[in-house]
């Protein structure tokens, strides 16, 4: 297992020997830590757990590059290891999420809070800088904290009705190589596909609104009508598609639109037709699910 993680506060390697043989349960003996530009002389090659240390310049002090063999036990995942350390040394451990960007960051604090975080990768021979946070971090007292959109942006939001259209699409014959129905042509086949994605995105947007904007209790504006645009995509693929796909397709979008409408309100002071939130009275008309908003709106403290 590796682990690819930065420490806020610097420490030294008899410190982070002592720190992983606790975390990972292991002889510090069998732990070795080292700086890999430094003397590579009297390295244990041959450790159960190897740790690569490099003082950074910038807001955090360390870059750690974790390897624990697969005879170790206890293989904690990236996020559970962070945090074990983090209370172990006593500094904020930033790790990289699965889902986000490489930039966005998850922190975890001594106290065991997690916290997003934006560490941009540097430029060559500048500082590693985090520019910020989604909460105050008391070692970061000079960060600003903000909302994250790369964050929202990425995160997992199941999707099961559009899976269910997916799953029928690729049940159905292709190039005539099915036994029963009528075969699709593979051009058809690439515009479903095409028109499944923008279902699945409409579908995120109810989804988020179900389950109220967890985890991070926020959304922008500006990503609600650009999902609004992709509803608005899907009337074209509606006309696009040949009419025994294009009613399997509408089956579904009409599931998904009629979740959108129990979920949300309508939106009487055309705050989303807005072009800056606020409320406009003079708005072009659009489909009925611009004039649709969730309540509360999550974009707004």
């Amino acid at each position: 297992m590796t682990y690819n993680l930065f420490l806020v506060d610097s420490c030294g390697p008899d410190v982070l020997a002592e720190a992983l043989s606790a975390v990972l349960q292991v002889p510090v003996k069998e732990v070795d830590v080292a700086d890999p530009d430094g003397d590579q002389e009297g390295r244990y090659w041959d450790a159960l757990v190897s740790c690569d240390y490099s003082p950074v310049q910038g807001n955090v002090s360390l870059s750690l590059n974790i390897y624990a063999q697969d005879s170790v036990k206890l293989q904690p995942s990236e996020a559970q290891f962070s945090a074990a350390l983090a209370q172990r040394i006593g500094t904020p451990v930033l790790y990289p999420p699965t889902e986000s960007p490489v930039s966005a960051h998850s922190l975890v604090t001594p106290e065991g809070e997690v916290i997003r975080a934006r560490l941009p990768d540097p430029d060559d021979d500048e500082e590693f800088m985090v520019t910020a946070v989604e909460a105050f971090v008391e070692q970061l007292p000079e960060v600003p904290v903000m909302h994250l959109p790369e964050v929202v942006r990425a995160q997992v939001i199941a999707t099961p009705l559009s899976d269910s259209f997916a799953e029928a699409i690729t049940s159905l014959p292709q190039d005539g190589k099915g036994e029963e129905g009528t075969p699709i042509s593979a051009e058809v086949a690439e515009v479903a596909r095409f028109a499944e994605s923008y279902l699945g995105a409409w579908e995120k947007l109810s989804r988020r609104v179900e389950n109220n904007w967890e985890p991070s209790g926020w959304y922008p504006l500006d990503f609600y009508r650009e999902v609004l645009g992709y509803r608005d995509d899907i009337e074209g693929y509606l006309r696009q598609l040949p009419e025994s796909v294009a009613t399997l397709y509408k089956r579904y979008v009409d599931k998904v639109d009629g979740l959108y409408q129990e979920l949300t309100v309508e939106d009487t002071e055309h705050v989303v037709m807005g072009d800056s939130g606020g409320p406009v009275t003079d708005s072009v008309q659009k489909a009925w699910w611009w004039y649709r908003r969730p309540e509360p709106m999550p974009w707004e403290e």
